[in-house]
This record gives C-alpha cells, sequence and structure tokens, in this order.
C-alpha cells in the first residue's frame, strides 16, 4: 500500500491485543480481514480519502464514520458472537475499546493504525450482535439527525464541525463515483444532514441571522455613540464564542 505507507511513521514494533477471552481469537481473525479490505480501499483511493484517514488517527468517531463508509458491516456474519455470556462478551467488548486506546497513545505506524481499526471494526460486530449501542452521539446511524441529536451538537461545536466535515466527505466520494445521480435518495439525504448541521453552526447562515437579529433589533446604527457600538460589538463576539 504505497499510499498508505507514505502517511505514517516509520517502526518495526507492531502492536500487540489481548487474544484470551474466549471467542476472541475468532473475532479479532475477522476484523483484521475486514480492517485490511478498508486499507486496500483507502490505498486505492487515497486523494479520496486521506483527509478521513488523517482525522480517524485521533479521532475514534471519524475511525468509526471511515469504517462504516468503506465497509457494511451489517452483512458480517455475526452469529458467533451471539451465542457468547453477557459477561464475557461485556470483556470483549471493554479488550476492544482498550485496544483501541493503547493503539491511539503509541507513536501512529501503520502497525498500530491498523491495530486501532482492528478493535474498532471488532467493537463494531460486537454491538451489531448485541445490540450494544455506544452512549451520546455515536447512537446515530448515518446521517439521520434526531432533535435530540442537534441540541447536544449546537452544545458541541467542535464535534458539529467534525459532522459537517463527515458529511461532505461523503458527498465528495459519492461524487467521484462514475455512477453518481445527484438526485439519488443517499445523496439527497446528505443534502439535508448538511443544511441541518449548518443551520446550528454558530457563524452558519440561520444562527448568525438570527443572533443578529436579536441583538440589533431596530437600533439605527448611524445614529449609535463609540461606548453603544463597542457594547454590542461585545454582545456579538460572546454570541460567537
Amino acid at each position: 500500500m504505497t499510499n498508505v505507507n507514505s502517511s505514517f511513521e516509520n517502526d518495526s514494533k507492531k502492536a500487540n491485543g489481548s487474544r484470551s477471552l474466549p471467542k476472541t481469537q475468532e473475532l479479532t481473525n475477522l476484523a483484521e480481514s475486514i480492517a485490511a479490505d478498508i486499507m486496500k480501499k483507502i490505498d486505492a483511493d487515497y486523494e479520496t480519502y486521506k483527509v478521513q484517514l488523517e482525522e480517524s488517527k485521533s479521532s475514534h468517531e471519524a475511525m468509526d464514520n471511515l469504517i462504516t463508509t468503506l465497509y457494511d458491516l451489517t452483512k458480517v456474519d455475526v452469529e458467533f458472537l451471539k451465542e457468547i455470556e453477557e459477561p464475557v462478551i461485556d470483556g470483549m467488548l471493554k479488550s476492544q475499546q482498550s485496544k483501541r486506546s493503547r493503539a491511539k497513545s503509541k507513536t501512529m505506524t501503520l502497525d498500530n493504525y491498523l491495530s486501532m481499526m482492528t478493535g474498532a471494526v471488532a467493537e463494531a460486530l460486537i454491538r451489531t450482535a448485541t445490540g450494544k449501542a455506544k452512549s451520546s452521539s455515536s447512537r446515530r446511524v448515518g446521517v439521520n439527525y434526531t432533535d435530540d441529536d442537534l441540541k447536544e451538537l449546537a452544545q458541541k461545536q467542535d464535534e458539529l464541525r467534525k459532522e459537517i466535515r463527515n458529511i461532505q466527505s461523503k458527498k465528495s466520494i459519492m461524487k467521484s463515483k462514475a455512477d453518481f445521480d445527484e438526485n439519488s435518495e443517499a445523496y439527497q439525504q446528505l443534502l439535508e444532514a448538511e443544511e441541518k448541521l449548518k443551520a446550528i453552526r454558530v457563524g452558519g447562515t440561520d444562527s448568525l441571522k438570527q443572533a443578529l437579529g436579536e441583538l440589533f433589533g431596530d437600533k439605527d446604527v448611524d445614529s449609535m455613540k463609540s461606548a453603544e457600538v463597542k457594547e454590542l460589538l461585545k454582545a456579538v463576539a460572546d454570541k460567537l464564542k
């Protein structure tokens, strides 16, 4: 993978994860296979995915989004995980989360990144098999944002901007395909989601208009004194924080 290799630090050491729990070896083998397939897709179309790749090195959420963009995990056979007792499957889930965190904290070599992606895939497969959803914004499916999601994102502008970039990346990927159809349901869903997210972005058109409207009201700017202008500017600055 010539393109992908150039994106990582060089290190001969490989990341090791725990495989002591029952069925962990089978899960790890499956996750490694999926991760390898995803990396091949990234390498084959590096320019399209390089931004998402960089973000996924430091963000678990970006990693999860990259995985679901490139691989349909819902079609993977995870019946063997459904046979495992809940205390054991909980242990496996925590093990995969630890694997991701350990790899993320190390020098981001390709081996460590693959270990992190393998843990992410394995965690997603466990959640698919057991229905154990992530908390907070991670419960979102695709680009379907509930009212609660939007309220939460409005309070977390950094996360909101990441969500917008993810939507825009998905749009770019769709546009790059030979069979791209601007009127397709999938693309229209992305446009709708992007519009909703931008509407709650501080500095976004809708939210900015509303904020400025509340501050200015029917004030006559030309007749305002210097002190009043400074006070108004301070109020605008506070709104944009």
